[in-house]
């Protein structure tokens, strides 16, 4: 029976050519309008040096430590990637808010436990600063616990500090394998295709509710168990929906010859769980309340373009502002999840934080089909 209904699922999502034609060529169409409108731009702007006023706090919380690393950072051909100017807070803000602003931005030291970088405008430079800002939160939040923890161990651990930066700096970019901040258009494109996907997903559970097509009410009459049924239906889509996802990105990497920054195996497993997650999104909305076909087209058909918009799909740097005005809304829109795995990839690896990421993805994915599964299975009609 599972195999049977299988097949036919399979056959079903097959034959859904619009959609399938729809969600792939779309993306395909607009990664390479990315590719010709981005391809020069960043290479005009590679191994430009910084100007960045540093903000520094009392130097037992090593403060005049990160300072110094800053100045020793450098680009693979040994230019220096930051002209810095240690002045007062107040002065940095003035040499930020010029009319010709004489700094990209502002790195402020004096809060250990909460390093800010302050900048007026996106673009290269801000990204570059991020990327750095955000190595020196990892290991001042060590420093801050070692304080707290064991005092007598603060030197230690601050050499320790001063030796992973420097050899972190010999060894690899700062800001990951690919600096360039235009590829997180192409994430986005990625999370886009695999949201997508929760359009198929919407269609599993319709198909066998009786108030919503008639081949959910002959399902309904039959001897099918009706989990079965929505498991066999997740799968067969998930594989077409797959298969997409993975023409695209192939697209991407060996057509367009985009560097997602990234080992290939773990950039091709980000992009098949997040597709995963997007089929698994459309099977739970799917199960919510008794809306028409139509409505709930319209509500996924809102969480892709919405998502897509608030994760950085049209505007590179709204992410970075939500996370600082709202963090919860990165947390809970699946294009932002997706999107920020492939840039934990790029810019730390293979780490704990892109795990983080990977752990959270499944995570939804499984709240996702558990609820729409227990859902279905409380659904039942008065009549047919």
């Amino acid at each position: 029976m599972f195999l049977t209904v299988f097949v036919n699922r399979f056959k079903i999502v097959l034959r859904s050519v619009d959609a399938i034609l729809w969600s792939l060529a779309f993306a395909l169409a607009l990664g390479t309008l990315f590719y010709f409108a981005f391809k020069s731009i960043y290479k005009n702007a590679m191994n430009v040096t910084v100007d960045v006023a540093v903000v520094e706090g009392e130097e037992q919380y090593g403060s005049g430590n990160m300072s110094d690393l800053l100045k020793e950072l450098t680009y693979e051909d040994g230019t220096k990637m930051l002209n810095i100017k240690k002045v007062d807070m107040k002065e940095a803000k003035k040499l930020l808010d010029a009319k010709e602003p004489k700094v990209s931005g502002i790195i402020d030291l004096r809060e250990m436990s909460d390093i800010k970088l302050i900048v007026n405008e996106t673009g290269v430079e801000a990204s570059m600063l991020g990327g750095i800002v955000s190595i020196l939160r990892q290991y001042s939040s060590i420093i801050v616990e070692t304080i707290k923890s064991n005092p007598a161990n603060v030197n230690s651990v601050i050499e320790s500090f001063d030796n992973d930066v420097k050899g972190l700096v010999k060894s690899e970019p700062i800001t990951g394998n690919n600096k360039d901040p235009y590829v997180t258009y192409f994430y986005n494109l990625i999370a886009m295709m695999a949201v997508m996907a929760s359009m198929s997903g919407v269609s599993i559970p319709e198909s066998c509710q009786a108030n919503q097509s008639e081949v959910g009410k002959r399902v309904d009459c039959s001897p099918v168990n009706r989990v079965l049924y929505e498991i066999a239906g997740l799968l067969s889509a998930a594989i077409i929906k797959i298969a997409i996802t993975i023409i695209g990105l192939c697209y991407f990497i060996f057509v367009l010859k985009i560097d997602f920054g990234g080992d290939l195996p773990y950039i091709f497993m980000t992009a098949i769980l997040a597709t995963l997650l997007g089929l698994s999104l459309g099977f739970f909305i799917g199960h919510i309340g008794s809306f028409s076909k139509k409505t709930r087209e319209n509500i996924l058909t809102t969480v892709v373009v919405a998502g897509g918009f608030l994760s950085g799909l049209m505007v590179a740097n709204i992410k970075s502002l939500i996370e600082v005005k709202c963090p919860i809304i990165n947390r809970i829109n699946p294009s932002a999840v997706i999107s920020d795995a492939f840039y934990t990839l790029n810019m730390y690896g293979v780490s704990d934080r892109f795990y983080h990421s990977i752990i959270y993805i499944v995570g939804l994915t499984i709240v996702f089909i558990v609820a729409g599964l227990i859902m279905s299975r409380r659904k039942s009609y008065a009549s047919l």
